[in-house]
């Protein structure tokens, strides 16, 4: 069966999902690839699932410490946060809303600055997940190393063309809004999340609750 959202439970199983830097997603949303690729110079690192080691055979490394504290909304520092600085996963977004949390968090060694929304993707779209309703699309969340920003993929189950997909992509945006070169591709545990025409995303906030709203 799908692994679906519903309002009446958690998704517990999302904390921890894997993340991997790519600079592309494949052309065949293969969800099996475990190369780590970085868009810049630095390397990302890539969350454990929760329950296991802090370090696997297949080069998993522990999420970086300080992931739950979160940055300063409404101010910027340093450049614009990039995937090469961040390290991007989901997260339990609670049994209330059907939706995942995307947690960015800083994990390089100087400040950036989250701006605007996550421009996402999976292998069947032909187009990113469209904003939310009242997304800011101005939003800046300032990050020191170790402070985390916020979004929320919205995934209602009422929607046209459904699709469930176990594969991600996840872009950021410069200070001018446009997308930046360079994504992070996130997977998804068990057999995947559903998307569909009512999907959308919101912008990135210091505090999760705020990334709901």
């Amino acid at each position: 069966m799908p692994f679906r959202l519903r309002r009446s439970f958690a998704l517990a199983a999302v904390v921890g999902a894997t993340v991997f830097a790519t600079t592309a997603c494949d052309a065949d949303g293969d969800a099996s690839a475990t190369a780590v690729q970085s868009s810049g110079s630095g390397s990302p690192a890539v969350g454990s699932p929760s329950g296991t080691p802090s370090a696997s055979d297949d080069g998993q490394a522990p999420a970086s410490s300080g992931a739950d504290k979160g940055g300063d909304p409404g101010k910027e520092a340093g450049d614009a946060c990039t995937t090469d600085k961040v390290q991007v996963e989901f997260a339990d977004a609670g049994g209330t809303h059907p939706a995942v949390l995307l947690k960015a968090t800083n994990i390089s060694d100087t400040a950036c600055t989250a701006y605007g929304l996550p421009t996402v993707g999976h292998p069947a779209a032909k187009k990113p997940v469209a904003a939310a309703a009242g997304a800011d699309t101005h939003a800046t969340v300032a990050l020191d190393p170790g402070e985390t920003a916020y979004a929320a993929l919205l995934l209602p189950e009422k929607g046209a063309h459904p699709h469930t997909t176990t594969s991600f992509t996840l872009g950021l945006r410069g200070k001018d809004g446009a997308p930046l070169d360079g994504t992070a591709t996130l997977k998804t545990p068990g057999e995947g999340l559903t998307v569909n025409d009512a999907s959308h995303v919101t912008a990135w906030q210091a505090d999760q609750e705020d990334a709901l709203d």
